[in-house]
């Protein structure tokens, strides 16, 4: 994991979620397409707004984003992980220390890519969440990769 990529990708995320926070009301949109919008959205919850609910402790994603990213950095020192686990890595750690870092100024996490056909919308989301699913893509193939690669001595 280099650290350069992961500092790019978070001050990527951090910076259009701190130029949507200032320049839009919470729950304001401005459509950009007949498919998308930037709508400013805080979510408290988890993937995709679940347990999104002031009832929810946030205290208990924030520890689970913590572990989850501690146990990929330790991941990530293994010498023979390959290029695409490590890459994988690399985005999720990114995207998760961004959405850490809102949970922990805001206390949830700020969406803004709204993506939507007619009145059907799929949940906003931001580019740590793009750097999160990526990573677990290219996570997902890195496994099976190395896992063929056991296979064929």
């Amino acid at each position: 994991m280099k650290i350069g990529h992961v500092v790019s990708i978070v001050v990527l995320d951090q910076l259009t979620k701190y130029i949507v926070a200032h320049s839009l009301k919470i729950n304001q949109s401005i459509p950009i397409s007949e498919f998308f919008n930037i709508t400013y959205i805080q979510n408290r919850g988890i993937l995709f707004g679940v347990m999104n609910n002031p009832s929810f402790s946030p205290f208990l994603i924030i520890a689970a984003n913590i572990i989850a990213i501690i146990i990929l950095i330790l991941w990530s020192l293994k010498p023979d992980n390959n290029f695409w686990t490590k890459a994988g890595i690399t985005l999720i750690v990114s995207g998760a220390v961004g959405n850490l870092i809102d949970r922990l100024l805001y206390g949830g996490v700020i969406d803004f890519l709204d993506f939507h056909i007619g009145k059907y919308h799929w949940p906003a989301f931001n580019v740590a969440d793009i750097s999160i699913t990526v990573g677990t893509i290219l996570l997902g193939i890195g496994l099976l990769k190395e896992r063929n690669a056991s296979r064929s001595f």
